[in-house]
């Protein structure tokens, strides 16, 4: 069975095509506009499908030759979406360039709807009339006749086709860069289109030509195929570009903080935009920072810090944290979900790790070495944007973030390398492998109440991390006598801890802070051992 209307004319089956084809290109573009209606060049590519439906449709219905009127009728469709073709290449191209119509397009836009408006409603020998006269190069078709307007609407469309031609291939010229490879078939297809046209037009005047025939439809579909591929290669360099603008955004701005604050987008991101979250924090300072400074010169510092960071950054990443961000010589990190307080202490103890094999490969020693602070603390947190409306950045507030930086704090007095909160101790599952130490409760700044410490020393030196685990249990049973009020019991204990491990600077706050709870007759119970709100 035919694919083909009954009774087509063999001139009306090439425009046949273009109609049909068009029209479902047009209708398949409508379908991906209404999923992308902001991507503008979509909107010109449609049009452009449109007003070649139109074109074709006027065409097969002079061509089919039925009647006068129609005949008529159907030229006038024609020539009006011929007029209006070259407004549609110029809202293409702005749309594709990302501007503004210019002048140009504008003036090109009034001249194709000045032309298409002639060609609907004009009249007489000069724009279209009747009687018909038989077309010139095959007598047995019949058309109104146009002395100016047919041709100027030709003449109009093959001009604004070559200047967008050669406009191309200027861009290209120019600006060498592979985000203008959309260019490319868009100018190819301008080519093509010329060329049908120009073939077409020099036939009908009557000049004897290679191809026998009017081309114009054929080269119509490739203009169309081309403007596809066009729109394809600026919306996937489009999308490349943002996924790369992105990926840069999210090295100064959290993901975490996106998801919440920018759920539609980077633009729907405003001032004040805040979301509350219970999260972990994770603090660490490097220690004796102004002296390491005083030691080594500007760029072998900025040299240092960045090796440093970007071995932690890793191990960030790895444990599945955030970095919120890097405060001189200190880093805020952000822990979400159920695990975040077991993938928080990983992480810190990887971070000591990676300070270690720093300076082991670096050969430091002594006073040299890198020494890294680290405070963990869990807890409800809010994230959000601070600042004005020109200048934004985001943030991470609450207790929470205080305490874990004044955890980070505490361990340089006590002369430790990681403290994590009861908090994040009581989030642990059950066989976690690190080995803890209670401390006891102390005050730091900021806080009027006291907070259950633990020491994480998995990283200490076999020998030292033997010591620590024999002093823990008798540690553990003094803290909880120095809570229920017993001071000589929490004295004991703590001096027989200390017999084992003299030298634990910990050990020896505590001692000192039971004898000045002893000496000063204080009723500590429910007190903190330590006070480090002065300190």
């Amino acid at each position: 069975m035919s694919l083909l209307p009954d009774h087509l004319p063999h001139y009306s089956v090439g425009p046949f095509f273009g109609f049909a084809t068009n029209g479902i290109l047009a209708v398949l573009c409508l379908a991906i506009l209404s999923l992308y209606h902001h991507y503008r060049p979509l909107r010109s590519l449609f049009l452009f499908y449109l007003f070649s439906t139109f074109l074709f449709l006027g065409w097969v219905i002079y061509g089919i030759q039925k009647s006068p009127e129609s005949i008529l009728l159907g030229y006038r469709i024609d020539l009006a979406a011929l007029a209006l073709l070259p407004a549609s290449w110029t809202w293409f191209d702005s749309a594709l360039s990302n501007k503004r119509m210019g002048r140009f397009s504008k003036a090109v836009s009034v001249i194709g709807f000045a032309l298409a408006a002639c060609a609907l409603w004009g009249s007489g020998s000069w724009f279209l009339g009747i009687p018909l006269v038989p077309h010139e190069i095959e007598s047995s078709i019949l058309r109104p006749q146009s002395k100016l307007l047919r041709p100027f609407i030709h003449f109009f469309c093959l001009g604004i086709c070559f200047f967008y031609f050669v406009l191309t291939l200027v861009r290209l010229k120019r600006l060498k860069s592979e985000k203008l490879n959309h260019l490319i078939p868009f100018g190819i297809g301008m080519l093509f289109w010329f060329l049908g046209g120009a073939h077409d037009a020099i036939r009908s005047a009557g000049i004897l030509v290679p191809i026998k025939g009017q081309i114009l439809w054929i080269t119509s579909l490739w203009l169309s195929v081309f403007l596809s591929v066009a729109v394809a290669l600026h919306f996937r360099s489009l999308n490349q570009a943002i996924r790369e603008a992105r990926d840069v955004f999210e090295r100064f701005v959290p993901p975490a903080y996106l998801r919440r604050i920018a759920a539609k987008g980077l633009k729907s991101i405003r001032l004040g935009e805040a979301d509350q979250q219970k999260v972990t924090i994770l603090c660490c300072d490097i220690r004796g920072f102004t002296s390491l400074s005083e030691r080594t010169t500007p760029s072998e510092l900025i040299a240092l810090l960045n090796h440093l960071f970007e071995r932690i950054t890793r191990v960030v990443d790895w444990r599945r944290g955030v970095i919120d961000k890097f405060l001189g010589d200190a880093i805020l990190c952000i822990f979400e979900g159920p695990d975040s307080s077991q993938r928080a202490v990983n992480c810190g103890v990887d971070i000591l790790t990676v300070v270690k094999s720093i300076n082991r490969d670096e050969n430091r020693s002594g006073d040299h070495d890198l020494r890294i602070g680290i405070g963990l603390h869990t807890g409800p947190v809010i994230l959000g944007t601070i600042g004005s409306p020109n200048r934004m950045d985001s943030t991470v507030l609450g207790l929470t973030v205080n305490l874990a930086k004044r955890l980070e704090e505490v361990t340089r007095p006590l002369g430790v390398d990681m403290l994590i909160s009861d908090q994040v101790a009581d989030q642990l599952p059950s066989g976690h492998g690190h080995r803890f130490r209670k401390l006891g409760e102390v005050y730091v700044k900021g806080s009027s109440t006291p907070i259950g410490i633990l020491e994480v020393y998995d990283q200490d030196p076999p020998e030292v991390r033997h010591l620590k685990d024999q002093i823990e249990p008798i540690l553990s049973d003094g803290i909880s006598l120095y809570r229920s009020g017993s001071l000589h019991a929490a004295l004991s204990k703590f001096q027989e801890a200390q017999h084992i491990y003299s030298d634990d600077l910990p050990l020896r706050l505590l001692i000192h802070s039971v004898n000045q709870s002893i000496k000063e007759g204080q009723v500590v119970k429910g007190m903190a051992l330590l006070d480090f709100r002065l300190k």
